[in-house]
């Protein structure tokens, strides 16, 4: 037993010595291999993050396409759901005429326009645009009932008219203010993600006041940018072209003034 006892007792000596060569051996770290190691760590972290950044632009980038996709694909849904009951005539006005709100006590257009007008199956006249629109009055006969707010431009609207009851005509605007027999958002100001939407209308080839037609054409495009100054939509995110079909044929009404066209197709209706 006191054998093996020193030769366990040897060999921990043996280890105790070989580890403390090999401290004594080793050697430390010099300054220069030091910075040296720091060097190379900040360039690669300086590559990481570079890379980071453009995977984070890309990212970015590819996000505000797919929103503004989505923009464009629920408003083409929506023209055509507003659109397939168009009674009575349909009307286009070009851009300058849309911003400067005269629809309708303005010719309307016989090719392509920015808003959309026609009679809906109750007799009313409805107004489609994108071009934005001042604060106007709703009224109920002769009779004020409240103010619709402002809308921007780039966001869809739809507004309704009425027959005034002395004259029988549709009334649009009233004392240099526009009225409107009721206004509504097609979408909260939250749908469109900062992005601006304009559509643009065309009619068949060959048409000409009183031409039947059975469909109209809409071009709606996302843009991501609208400069006040210059009044225009900068940037564009997404486009797309599609057919309107109407649920029966209509009458073009491209030159003449609505406030007296109106009524009388709305007098058609009501014989039909």
């Amino acid at each position: 037993m006191k054998l093996t006892d020193r030769r366990q007792a040897g060999k921990r000596k043996e280890q105790l010595s070989h580890a403390k060569n090999l401290v004594k051996d080793r050697k430390g770290t010099t300054l220069v291999e030091t910075m040296v190691t720091l060097f190379l760590i900040s360039i690669l972290m300086a590559m990481a993050a570079s890379a980071l950044s453009s995977a984070s632009r890309i990212f970015v980038r590819i996000q505000k396409t797919q929103y503004a996709q989505s923009v464009l694909d629920t408003t083409m849904t929506e023209l055509r759901t507003i659109t397939k009951d168009a009674a009575g005539y349909v009307k286009l006005y070009e851009r300058t005429t849309a911003m400067e709100d005269n629809y309708g006590g303005s010719k309307g257009t016989n090719t392509k326009g920015n808003a959309i007008e026609f009679m809906t199956p109750e007799g009313f006249v409805e107004l489609v645009s994108a071009n934005g629109c001042p604060e106007t009055e709703i009224h109920i006969g002769d009779k004020v009932t409240g103010k619709a707010n402002a809308v921007e431009t780039g966001q869809l609207l739809t507004r309704y008219y009425f027959r005034n009851s002395n004259t029988g005509q549709y009334i649009f605007t009233q004392n240099g203010k526009p009225v409107a027999r009721a206004v509504a958002n097609v979408f909260t100001k939250g749908f469109y993600m900062g992005n601006y939407v304009e559509v643009e209308y065309s009619y068949p080839a060959k048409v000409s006041d009183g031409s039947k037609i059975s469909s109209i054409t809409a071009k709606v495009t996302v843009y991501s940018e609208y400069d006040k100054v210059t009044k225009s939509l900068k940037n564009v995110m997404a486009t797309d072209t599609e057919v309107l079909e109407f649920r029966n044929p209509i009458t073009v009404k491209g030159n003449a003034d609505s406030a007296i066209t109106a009524i009388h197709e709305w007098i058609i209706l009501i014989m039909v």
